[in-house]
């Protein structure tokens, strides 16, 4: 019996759309998914660079939050139905005062910041990842999916952004400056680590399910 599961599991190792079962394990697996984006949500990794220019080594230094990448893990670790639970309960947290799991607090009031909009992006992000993911296993399919989640993310986080700042009446500037600053400067890291996600995320869930069947 054993060695059947063994090689049930392993055969299972090719299928893109396996499911996970709702039991207990579920549950304790969902709370650990939003205690990773909230610790992912205040970590920041720092990255050094030395850029020689015409003789001259210029330093460059630059602070990622790895938050979307969490998103895409939880994607592909738990599909569309959990990991858009898990995303919900997120959001759901924060926007309470008890919970300030946001990167500049929490509260209702929340919803007015400039960058709430990448948060409600996260919703759609997991859909749009598990869907793709679940076609196939291939880097192509990977690559795809983590393209998906981050773009959309980005386009509702852009929009949501540049409404805000209209309604402040800020210029131009500001908003160009914004973007620039929360999308395009990260879209290149969001990518890589996206990618790099999802395939840990697929690993953690094919054992996974040969351990909770």
């Amino acid at each position: 019996m054993i060695n059947k599961r063994v090689k049930e599991g392993i055969k299972s190792f090719h299928k893109p759309n396996t499911r996970i079962r709702f039991c207990l394990g579920t549950l304790a697996l969902m709370a650990v998914c939003v205690m990773l984006l909230i610790i992912a949500t205040f970590t920041q990794i720092k990255m050094n660079f030395n850029i020689p220019e015409n003789g001259i080594i210029s330093y460059l230094k630059f602070e990622y939050i790895p938050q979307i990448p969490c998103v895409l893990f939880i994607a592909a670790l738990l599909g569309e139905c959990w990991g858009l639970f898990v995303i919900l309960i997120y959001i759901i947290m924060g926007l309470t005062h008890l919970f300030p799991v946001f990167a500049l607090g929490g509260g209702l009031s929340y919803i007015f910041q400039y960058n709430f909009g990448y948060i409600f992006g996260y919703i759609f992000a997991v859909l749009l990842t598990a869907k793709e993911l679940k076609k196939g296993n291939s880097v192509l399919h990977i690559l795809l999916a983590a393209f998906y989640g981050i773009f959309i993310i980005h386009v509702i986080g852009i929009i949501y952004m540049t409404i805000i700042a209209l309604l402040r009446q800020d210029s131009w500037d500001f908003i160009n400056n914004m973007i620039y600053f929360q999308s395009l400067s990260k879209l290149l890291y969001d990518i890589v680590f996206g990618f790099i996600a999802i395939l840990i995320a697929k690993i953690c869930r094919r054992l996974l399910w040969m351990i909770m069947g």
